[in-house]
């Protein structure tokens, strides 16, 4: 694993201030402490029956995958990706990492790559406007097939496809095999149909069809994703405990919450881990953030993600990390060896403020504000821990993903609860689907109307 990222936990550490840190007595005694804990996590990634090792099956999809992909590459000059979520996060993450923030407006880029993924008409019209319909190909991702919010994107955009006189085989669907409506449409339109495997959630489907289909298109090797995530994969199950990575920053993460680090916030060195970071809150949080444990006790689990992007964000948030409440753990993330550099050269050589730049290139300057940055977090007593990519590879973002896929699972199995659903953004769906009409809530909508009517009931609205 150290071969594509690296893991420094020295700065969650310390002799000195066990209050904001872990003590090394306290880490010594991890083994003994959670020795148990992680062999019980350890099993299923094993035998391979952990629902997140279901990326691995998706190796003999992968040739499916690029025959696909070079079909509609060779067909279109636009890709519309309908998503929400983890059927969208995923492929962000991928797509900026890989290709950086401007592979849309690249020369070379085609097709051009627009994933759509939020409920807004503003967002659905302005594509419209960049994009040719009668050039353009549909990829609907839904794990349910029924997400409300991309299911209304769908109905839109099939309509105008379809109005353009677009080719219905060529719509491509992603979803879950079970039967549902999605799949029932998808054998009406005789179009192409990928498969998540059905006990993978969404959250954790970067590593699948949903995120290698959009990575071949635009010219990435799906398979090397997951070539990185299967080191990353061996690594967790073969290193010793005191040695191991996972088992040690799991440890510290979660006895660090338990004194009151109620927030994990990760600062991404390089506008190609922005949406990475995007990516990042949802898992942790949709997994982590359960009010239910697994014997049915309240908990109210978790800790609460935020993501930063350096060095952008230490002209704004940096300032309440340092000096505001001492309930933050930071991650930082950074990348050893970036694909470009740029060497600075001599400019306004009689201004103090300006000369001493000459020579130097904007990743040394970038990685010794990330180290100046680390420094005065952990010396004003904010635990920190480092991950160091070795460079801009889909081996080694395909190794990011998994490892913090694992992490959150570890540290769920440490709170006890379950790491895989998400119970508590249902009634919010609950209650849309029966307001909107559709049929099979229609029970419960007048019980949500009284239950509209009575919060509006008792709003403030002031002037």
């Amino acid at each position: 694993m150290q071969e594509l990222l690296s893991i420094d936990i020295g700065s969650l550490l310390s002799d000195q201030d066990q209050a904001n840190f872990v003590s090394r007595a306290g880490f010594d005694q991890f083994a003994a402490k959670y020795g148990p804990a992680f062999e019980k996590f350890l099993a299923p990634l094993k035998h391979k029956t952990s629902p997140v090792t279901l990326s691995f099956s998706e190796a003999g999809a992968i040739p499916q995958i690029k025959e696909l992909a070079q079909t509609l590459r060779e067909k279109y000059d636009d890709i519309l990706l309908l998503g929400i979520g983890g059927s969208a996060l995923g492929a962000k993450a991928v797509l900026q990492f890989l290709h950086g923030p401007f592979y849309n407006l690249e020369k070379h880029a085609h097709p051009r790559l627009f994933i759509l993924d939020n409920l807004d008409p503003v967002l659905v019209t302005k594509a419209l406007e960049v994009i040719d319909i009668t050039k353009t190909v549909i990829i609907y991702t839904s794990k349910s097939g029924s997400t409300p919010e991309t299911a209304a994107q769908f109905i839109f955009f099939y309509n105008k496809y379809k109005a353009a006189g677009g080719r219905m085989e060529d719509i491509v669907i992603i979803c879950d095999p079970g039967d549902n409506g999605i799949n029932h449409i998808a054998q009406q339109l005789d179009c192409h149909l990928l498969h998540i495997p059905k006990d993978l959630p969404g959250r954790y489907s970067v590593l699948s069809s949903v995120g290698f289909l959009p990575a071949e298109i635009s010219g990435i090797d799906s398979a090397r994703l997951l070539a990185g995530a299967a080191e990353v994969h061996q690594s967790i199950i073969n290193t010793p405990m005191p040695q191991n990575a996972l088992f040690a920053l799991g440890n510290c993460l979660y006895e660090l919450a338990l004194k009151g680090k109620s927030i994990h916030a990760l600062f991404n060195y390089s506008s190609l881990l922005f949406e990475f970071g995007l990516w990042y809150v949802q898992l942790w949080a949709e997994s982590l953030g359960k009010k239910m444990n697994l014997d049915g006790r309240v908990v109210y689990s978790g800790t609460t993600p935020l993501t930063s992007l350096g060095a952008t964000d230490q002209h704004s948030i940096l300032q309440l990390f340092k000096e505001g409440p001492a309930d933050k753990v930071l991650g930082f993330v950074k990348i050893e060896s970036l694909p470009a550099d740029v060497t600075l050269p001599e400019a306004f050589p009689g201004e103090k403020e300006y000369a001493y730049f000459t020579g130097h290139t904007m990743s040394e300057q970038l990685g010794i504000e990330q180290l100046a940055t680390e420094m005065t977090l952990v010396g004003a007593g904010r635990p920190c821990y480092r991950i160091t990519l070795k460079d801009v590879s889909p081996e080694s973002l395909g190794a990011l993903l998994y490892f913090y896929e694992a992490l959150v699972i570890y540290t769920a199995n440490l709170w006890h609860i379950n790491p895989f659903d998400q119970p508590g953004v249902e009634e919010g769906k609950n209650i849309t689907y029966a307001l909107m009409g559709r049929q099979d809530y229609s029970q419960k909508r007048p019980d949500y109307e009284k239950a509209v009517v009575q919060y509006n009931g008792v709003r403030l609205k002031l002037s």
